[in-house]
């Protein structure tokens, strides 16, 4: 009888702790809205839903219940009715949203010196409601926050709320919004202070991208930071322009700065298939005067390419990239039985415009002495005054997913000004990243360019145009495309124009199968020969970038090029 007895309790138990696991593990669910409202229903309501240990009881309904109506006015709705239902593992918010609450008008009116700034008059020109939307009262919230946002980077200290309410006629439905905003006077930045610089202050001054008197603008004190870090000059960099020290709406800005390392020394290995492993090194002094003046040197080793560039940097005005260069550079390519030491030397001029172009003046002096396994050789004296325009945008860091870049360079020499040849050279290149969905990533590289010349056995291999490799035409090797000679010798050619299409899925959020298709060559006509390749690859998304790997195949080739390929960088 006793064990009769405990079979019976022990079934009984273990049919409740069922019941009452499928009471605490239902899945939470809303309907009756659309997607976007039932999101943020349920977001709301989800702190008195602990996971896996939910009682769908009536207490827990009915602080549900509560907690939902008030999350439906804000989304206006005021005559929602909430019903609950279950389903199988599921505790359901049926939700009957009712007649929604509609604005019938916005009013918004600026006070004081916030009246006529234009920052102003874009935003409320740009109501996130208007007449005949649904009252959504995190509209209205974000448009306050923005408003204040904006009067605190504009330099409106003073300002202050007169008025900000919503009258409601729930009879109707209907919203009547009034928001009065009194900013008051505008601060205005003083002069810049440096505590303990060691640079000149007439160096310091020229990084200052405002006057005294300026309308305080948070941006432009952030410029500041960023023009003093980007000189390299510093360890560290702090601008403070508090606004309890302002006198008469006028706030002195004090910069305190400290001196960054006397010497710079890195070395660094790689590898890529076009050039093979790779060492490289660089010292650098940021700060050789207090004038500002630096010095850099870099060196890289590897089996195709090695160079040694000197430069010494004079600073010329507010910006760190605005520079005087004095520039020498030696570089040994051995390619494909050619070997070429190129030096240059000469100075250049460095700058950013205001449209973010970085540009490039200069005038170089280059010499060039190349052989071939034939036994012919070769020397070319060119000085070339050239210029070169980039301009690039990016977001994502080391391993961007949207962006774009071009670069457009031009030179040319004369044979009555120091040179062995009249020379003409114009190159540009366009990338462009986009990603769509967050998953599916697409890329598009096209580079073309042209030279002419009157000796054209005077243009040496560095200044005339190949094709093939990790970053043109893959399947095919290292600037192992273009006109030959009638022992097959790749000789560079007058014009080049390759394309690619890259498409990649992020699998996992570090790695990143694609597929691409390249085409294009270097020629000396425009009836040349087309070479075009596909292929697959991944890219890893490493701590220092993406490091990507594919294997191109020639197509309509008869030799059936298949190369794999392997570096690393981003592709802006």
């Amino acid at each position: 009888m006793r064990h009769r007895v405990a079979v019976r309790y022990w079934l009984l138990g273990l049919s409740l702790g069922f019941f009452m696991a499928r009471l605490q593990a239902c899945e939470f669910q809303v309907r009756g809205l659309s997607d976007t409202e039932g999101a943020r229903l349920k977001a709301s309501v989800e702190y008195l839903l602990p996971a896996n240990n939910v009682l769908w009881d009536d207490e827990r309904r009915l602080q549900v219940s509560e907690a939902a109506q008030l999350t439906m006015q804000t989304l206006g709705y005021y005559h929602a009715n909430i019903g609950f239902a279950s389903g199988n593992d599921a505790c359901i918010m049926q939700v009957q949203p009712g007649p929604p609450v509609l604005v019938q008008s916005f009013n918004v009116v600026v006070e004081g010196q916030a009246k006529d700034d234009p920052s102003f008059q874009a935003l409320v020109a740009d109501l996130p409601l208007k007449v005949g939307d649904v009252l959504d009262q995190s509209l209205y919230e974000k448009f306050r926050v923005n408003v204040d946002s904006l009067a605190r980077a504009h330099g409106y200290f003073d300002a202050h709320w007169i008025e900000r309410v919503i009258h409601l006629n729930q009879d109707h439905n209907t919203a009547t919004i009034i928001m009065k905003f009194d900013s008051g006077e505008r601060y205005r930045l003083g002069a810049v202070s440096f505590k303990t610089p060691p640079v000149s202050r007439l160096l310091l001054r020229h990084m200052v991208p405002f006057k005294p008197g300026t309308p305080y603008d948070a941006s432009l004190i952030m410029q500041l930071n960023k023009n003093l870090l980007d000189s390299h000059y510093f360890k560290s960099v702090e601008v403070l322009a508090p606004q309890e020290n302002a006198v008469q709406h006028v706030i002195p800005v004090q910069v305190n700065l400290v001196a960054g390392k006397r010497n710079n020394m890195a070395v660094g290995l790689g590898y890529a298939t076009d050039i093979g492993p790779r060492i490289s090194a660089n010292w650098s002094r940021p700060l050789l005067t207090q004038d500002g003046h630096s010095v850099a040197i870099d060196t890289q080793f590897s089996p195709v390419q090695s160079s040694i560039q000197a430069t010494y940097n004079i600073p010329l005005a507010k910006h760190p990239e605005d520079a005087l260069q004095f520039l020498y550079g030696f570089q040994r390519y051995v390619i494909l039985g050619t070997v070429t030491d190129s030096t240059v030397l000469g100075p250049q001029i460095t700058g950013i415009t205001d449209k973010g172009w970085h540009r490039l003046v200069y005038l170089h002096w280059n010499r060039d002495d190349f052989s071939r396994t034939d036994g012919s050789t070769g020397r070319s004296n060119l000085l070339l005054p050239g210029m070169s325009w980039t301009l690039t945008h990016s977001r994502g860091g080391v391993d961007p997913d949207w962006g774009d870049q071009q670069t457009y360079t031009i030179e040319g020499g004369s044979s009555s000004l120091l040179s062995d040849a009249n020379e003409m050279d114009v190159h540009a290149g366009w990338r462009l990243l986009r990603t769509l969905a967050e998953r599916h990533q697409f890329f598009f590289r096209l580079d073309t360019g042209a030279v002419a010349s009157n000796r054209w056995s005077n243009i040496p291999p560095t200044l005339r145009f190949f094709a093939g490799g990790d970053q043109s035409i893959r399947g095919y090797g290292f600037n192992a495309l273009g006109p030959t000679d009638s022992q097959g010798n790749v000789l560079g050619g007058h014009y080049l124009a390759v394309g690619s299409i890259q498409y990649g899925y992020q699998l996992r959020p570090q790695w990143r199968p694609h597929v691409f298709f390249d085409m294009g060559n270097a020629y000396d006509s425009l009836h040349g020969p087309t070479r075009r390749s596909t292929g697959v690859g991944v890219s890893w998304r490493s701590p220092v970038g993406p490091i990507s790997m594919d294997v191109g195949f020639g197509l309509l080739d008869p030799s059936h090029p298949v190369r794999l390929h392997f570096y690393m960088g981003p592709p802006l």
